[in-house]
């Protein structure tokens, strides 16, 4: 069954633009852990107060907008950010149109992050919610990451929905962030 699945992916994979695709599998109980060949050993953000781990045994992830493993330091401060989506500042739905909905979402994240002094890379771990999820859906999300964090995405999970919790909700993202109480130089010790 898992070489089955393997074999499916790497297809779909390769007919995909390892560029504007990403390749997520959420939800139906496969996870975004997922072993679909080898890579190089790529550790996304070096002497960075989050440290992103993507070992040579697992999928190559941050090509499809994510890391497989995020750890963080003691000396941190742990914040939690409620899913975001696309609304006004009275909260309400900006747009009918996912991706107008999706590039507020990212927007407003980047809102929740500054108004606690937070920055892109202290994002250890995301969570996105799709309604009515498609492969194309994934294009102009993998937009949003690379703008975001560039080649050196956060852990994710992506779940298709049915619904969200306002009526014209299309997509949401949560994240959870780690801000170091005192920056150092290479703090993680391995």
């Amino acid at each position: 069954m898992t070489q089955r699945i393997t074999s499916a992916v790497n297809s779909l994979v390769t007919k995909l633009s390892r560029r504007n695709a990403l390749l997520w599998l959420g939800g139906a109980g496969l996870g975004t852990t997922f072993v679909a060949g080898t890579q190089t050993a790529v550790n996304a953000r070096e002497n960075q107060d989050v440290k992103l781990v993507n070992p040579p045994t697992l999928y190559n992830a941050p090509q499809n907008g994510y890391s497989h493993i995020a750890v963080t330091p003691a000396n941190a401060k742990t914040v939690y950010i409620s899913g975001q989506f696309g609304s006004d500042l009275q909260g309400n739905v900006i747009s009918n149109d996912y991706e107008e909905q999706l590039v507020r979402a990212f927007q407003n994240l980047r809102f929740a992050l500054q108004a606690v002094g937070a920055k892109p890379e202290h994002v250890a771990k995301t969570t996105v919610l799709i309604v009515n999820h498609t492969q194309e859906k994934l294009i102009p999300l993998g937009r949003e990451i690379a703008n975001l964090w560039g080649n050196k995405p956060p852990a994710n999970t992506l779940i298709p929905v049915p619904r969200l919790a306002l009526d014209g909700m299309l997509f949401e993202i949560d994240a959870y962030a780690v801000i170091p109480e005192k920056p150092e130089r290479g703090m993680f010790q391995f």
